[in-house]
């Protein structure tokens, strides 16, 4: 259906995204940096504790991983000395998720307004954004450095939709983990999962799962469904 009239129908304004696990296929990276510093300094962590931590800031995985081995130590030496591996990963290994490329450009020739909203640097967010060559495309970036509260509470989403003029309501957010998905709910606005890194009974508090974002038609059309 042509753009033009999904314009006149909507009540969505705005979609705003998460970063790690929706845009980019990133979460294996971070899982590989972590590895990377921990064998330096003789730790590990599980499968588990990995899993814990998506969706989550560095820092509260960071405080969660010492918690249960009952170190005290300096959490944000070990959030910097992971940043700087990961940085180097994404920019060499980066990619974005199938179909990243064309639901950014659908969502945009509909005259939707687009964000990202999310607990990674913004150093990150505009690194991937380059890689999808999108990042022209983005009204507002919000990241890590944007609030005091990260997902689950809803302050980014909050924050990112004051940012764009809009009511939370008039936005539409993809996410890929509860985490992000209470954050959207609580700001008031509808969510969209996608099962990139958990599987879609985790993922049910979401208003739409979809196994992917292939198809761009499918998202325009729940976006647009008010």
């Amino acid at each position: 259906m042509e753009s033009g009239i999904w314009h006149r129908r909507r009540q969505a304004e705005a979609v705003i995204f998460d970063l790690d696990g929706v845009i980019a296929d990133s979460e294996s990276l971070h899982v590989k940096a972590w590895k990377i510093l921990f064998a330096r300094h003789g730790m590990s962590a599980t499968e588990e504790e990995y899993e814990h931590g998506i969706g989550l800031r560095d820092v509260d995985w960071l405080e969660y991983l010492f918690a249960r081995r009952g170190m005290d130590t300096d959490i944000g030496w070990w959030q910097d000395a992971k940043l700087a591996i990961f940085r180097d990963i994404l920019e060499r290994e980066g990619q974005p998720f199938p179909g990243v490329r064309d639901l950014i450009a659908a969502l945009d020739g509909a005259g939707l307004l687009l964000a990202v909203a999310s607990n990674s640097w913004r150093e990150n967010i505009e690194t991937m954004l380059r890689k999808v060559d999108a990042l022209d495309r983005f009204r507002v970036i919000t990241g890590h450095e944007d609030v005091t509260r990260a997902k689950p509470a809803p302050d980014i989403y909050l924050l990112t939709a004051e940012r764009l003029g809009l009511a939370p309501s008039a936005c539409v957010v993809v996410e890929d983990s509860p985490v992000g998905i209470a954050a959207a709910k609580a700001a008031g606005m509808r969510c969209i999962a996608v099962t990139h890194t958990l599987p879609a009974e985790r993922l049910q508090q979401a208003d739409r799962i979809v196994e992917d974002l292939i198809d761009s038609d499918r998202i325009l059309r729940f976006v647009c469904a008010g």
